[in-house]
């Protein structure tokens, strides 16, 4: 748990640069997150996802890791509204929760979806080619799919009750796609491989 809760609040913290950064920069700075991650062998849930179809993970232990990222948020979240950060953080942190909320459900799974490839692509690459998995991750920002742990990191640092609920549902819809997506590739990967076993 003590390495979900880490990743949690690695995300969050990356979101805060983020949420002050300007495009592109703010969406390359956000890799040093999942960078830290892969590095300290923390445990993301969209970095671990991708193990469901290879059944190197069981949907409990994925459970438990959505739990402490969702802590580990809440921690760093907390923290900085004890600074004036977390004022600034509010108004844009709202803005991006809002284009979740106002999203339709199905926009937001499958904005999930395409998250998720990215983040396979970019967690299988960083052994060999971290500099892909940097690309991955200012990709998915900057075309403005959805990740859940990051919403969870806009969802705690905008501070907006009355967007929390419905906030949320969005995360639980961007889990969905992002579970979706990690496993996308592992599925095509080996149904192709028993395609060709036949042959």
């Amino acid at each position: 748990m003590i390495k979900s809760i880490f990743a949690g609040f690695m995300i969050a913290l990356v979101a805060g640069i983020y949420l002050v950064v300007e495009a592109p920069l703010g969406a390359f700075m956000f890799s040093l997150g999942l960078l830290t991650i892969l590095y300290f062998k923390a445990n993301l849930f969209t970095g671990k996802a991708g193990l469901l179809t290879t059944k190197d993970i069981s949907f409990k232990d994925l459970s438990l890791i959505w739990v402490g990222n969702f802590i580990g948020c809440i921690i760093c979240a907390l923290l900085f509204s004890f600074t004036t950060l977390g004022s600034v953080f509010n108004i844009e942190a709202s803005r991006i929760l809002m284009i979740r909320v106002n999203n339709l459900w199905f926009e937001n799974i499958i904005l999930g979806i395409f998250c998720g490839i990215f983040m396979y692509i970019g967690v299988r690459s960083y052994v060999n080619y971290p500099y892909i998995t940097i690309l991955c991750v200012a990709s998915f920002i900057l075309l403005g799919t959805n990740h859940c742990v990051a919403d969870m990191a806009y969802l705690l640092l905008a501070n907006n009750k009355e967007l929390f609920f419905a906030g949320f549902l969005t995360i639980l819809e961007t889990t969905l796609g992002n579970i979706i997506g990690t496993n996308l590739i592992p599925l095509i990967t080996i149904y192709t491989d028993d395609c060709c076993s036949d042959n």
